[in-house]
């Protein structure tokens, strides 16, 4: 099959004609790594635009809380201050906010087991009489849903971190400190004075989170293609190529490295686009790696194949 073969053909060949991976072998690694790289910036935008709506969205609504709900706050000198008497606590939904808090921590602490004094959270609100909401009510939170949390604000002392025995997810924020608590097990800390040089209060508290705003297309549609592509050559070269090698070496067809390494590339297209599509119905498979490595080394075995069945003359692929 000799042909010019531009991405769109590559992609189309890569699914179903085997017989096409023998051009891919006669073009070479270097476009091999530019068609993986084209593949990961294709699927990264469909997958990150998804993302970048949610997370416009969620910090759309914490402006909103801000602006419309909070009680007077200001953060300066590294000390967090609110104009209220009593503890805050305030259900949020979504990920993003809890993901940002989470990537200030440095140090994170683990807890092998379950806090023995762990309750869920529908009981505590209910047994806290002094607890109330920033929309002034209380809150009514099912426990089997996985995209929400607390967030528990308290500057006058009345409660510490331990607070947060009684939740799976929450933020406690004191004076001087922010604490993380997730799934029962992570615990940690960030200390309020190492910003001490950021003054933050309810009528600039908007920008910073319209610069977020601004700067998440940024790292989605850059940083993200770039993190996937290099993640995915990692797996071209250390893993699929490796086990190319052992597939064609007991085949009967003898592999250069290299072109071990090209075939695994367009052998990935299939387990890439099934990623995508995963994310973007919200599947979550902790096992999919598993399935994607199997996918990637069946595609590689049926190239290898095809390759020794269409030239049994020159199964030497060494050169």
């Amino acid at each position: 099959m000799k042909k010019i073969m531009g991405f769109k053909d590559k992609f189309a060949y890569s699914f179903f004609n085997f017989e096409a991976y023998s051009e891919f072998l006669a073009q070479g690694l270097r476009k091999s790594i530019l068609y993986v790289f084209l593949v990961t910036l294709l699927f990264s935008v469909i997958t990150n635009v998804k993302e970048i709506n949610m997370i416009a969205s969620e910090i759309s609504v914490v402006q909103n809380d801000l602006s419309n709900n909070a009680p007077n706050f200001e953060f300066k000198n590294g000390v967090l201050s609110v104009d209220s008497d009593e503890t805050i606590y305030n259900k949020h939904e979504g990920d993003f906010l809890f993901y940002l808090i989470s990537s200030f921590i440095g140090n994170i602490n683990t807890v092998n087991s379950l806090d023995s004094d762990a309750i869920s959270i529908q009981d505590n609100l209910e047994n806290d009489s002094s607890t109330f909401s920033i929309d002034d009510s209380m809150l009514s939170v099912s426990t089997d849903q996985s995209n929400y949390y607390t967030f528990i604000i308290d500057t006058k002392g009345k409660t510490d971190k331990n607070i947060l025995n009684s939740y799976k997810d929450a933020v406690f924020l004191d004076s001087n400190n922010i604490y993380l608590r997730k799934d029962y097990r992570t615990v940690g800390t960030i200390n309020f004075s190492d910003f001490s040089s950021i003054n933050i209060n309810n009528e600039n508290s908007g920008y910073y989170l319209s610069i977020i705003k601004i700067l998440t297309p940024i790292v989605f549609f850059v940083v993200n293609p770039i993190n996937s592509f290099i993640t995915n050559l990692i797996l071209g070269f250390l893993i699929f190529g490796p086990f190319a090698v052992s597939i064609g070496s007991f085949m009967g067809v003898k592999l250069k490295y290299s072109r071990a390494c090209t075939l695994s590339f367009y052998a990935m297209s299939l387990p890439l686009l099934l990623e995508a599509l995963i994310h973007v119905a919200g599947i979550i498979m902790p096992e999919f790696f598993l399935i994607f490595s199997i996918i990637t080394l069946i595609y590689c075995s049926l190239a290898i194949r095809e390759i020794k069945n269409s030239d049994k003359s020159e199964l030497n692929f060494m050169k």
